[in-house]
C-alpha cells in the first residue's frame, strides 16, 4: 500500500508522514526524493524543491543554483526555464511511481496523489490546520514572528497550488482529489497518524 501525503505548509504533515510510516513499517520518502531525482538530472537537489514546492520566480533560483547569471537575467517564458521544469517534474513522476511500485511507502509532498491517481494501492491524504495554528507552529520552528511565520506560508502555499494548477490541472486543496482529509490541530500529529493507518489497515495495508 502507498500513501501519499499533501499538506498545508506549516501543519506539521512531515511529522504525521513519519509517524504513518513508523506506526505502519512503512518506507519513509520525503527528503530523499529530490535528492535521488537531482542526481539523475546532475544538477543541485534545490532545483528540484524549486519545480515543486517553492514559488516563481524559478528562473532566478536555478540561475543562482547553477551560477548561469546574475536574477535580473531570468526571463519569464524563456524554454530552457520550461524545458527544465517539464525535465525535473518527469523525473519526480518517474521516481514516485518506481517507489510505489515497489510497494509499501508513505511519501510526503511531490504531489505525488496527483502523479499516482486514484488507484486502489494509494490512500491520499491531505493534512490541513487553521491559520492560527500553523503560524504559530512555524513561528516556533523557525523562531520566527509570526509576520514572517505567516508570509512563508502564504508564499509556500501558493507555490503549491500553482504547482498544482499548472502541472496537473487540479486544484491542491480540493477534497475530490484526496481520500482522506486530516486536521491537525484538532488531532495532533499522534492522532492525525492513527487516524491515517485506520484508514490504511481497512483498505488492507
Amino acid at each position: 500500500m502507498i500513501v501519499t501525503v499533501s499538506r498545508e505548509y506549516g501543519a506539521a504533515g512531515l511529522g504525521v508522514s513519519a509517524a504513518v510510516a513508523d506506526r505502519l513499517g512503512y518506507r519513509l520518502v520525503s527528503r530523499e526524493l529530490p535528492v535521488v531525482v537531482a542526481a539523475r538530472l546532475g544538477m543541485p537537489a534545490d532545483v528540484v524543491e524549486t519545480v515543486s514546492d517553492r514559488p516563481r520566480p524559478f528562473g532566478e533560483r536555478v540561475l543562482e543554483q547553477l551560477g548561469g547569471g546574475v536574477p535580473e537575467t531570468a526571463q519569464p517564458g524563456d524554454s530552457g526555464e520550461y524545458d527544465l521544469v517539464v525535465e525535473t517534474r518527469r523525473a519526480i513522476e518517474v521516481a514516485v511511481r518506481e517507489i510505489a511500485a515497489a510497494g509499501n511507502a508513505v511519501i510526503n509532498g511531490r504531489l505525488a496523489g496527483a502523479i499516482l491517481g486514484p488507484r486502489p494501492d494509494v490512500v491520499r491524504v491531505f493534512v490541513h490546520a487553521p491559520l492560527a495554528w500553523r503560524t504559530a507552529h512555524v513561528a516556533a520552528s523557525l523562531d520566527c514572528s509570526e509576520a514572517e511565520a505567516r508570509a512563508e506560508i502564504a508564499r509556500i502555499d501558493e507555490a503549491r497550488r500553482t504547482y498544482a494548477k499548472e502541472a496537473y490541472q487540479i486544484v491542491w486543496d480540493d477534497r475530490r482529489n484526496y481520500d482522506l482529509m486530516v486536521q491537525t490541530s484538532r488531532f495532533g500529529v499522534d492522532g492525525s497518524a492513527a487516524a491515517i493507518v485506520a484508514a490504511v489497515r481497512a483498505l488492507g495495508g
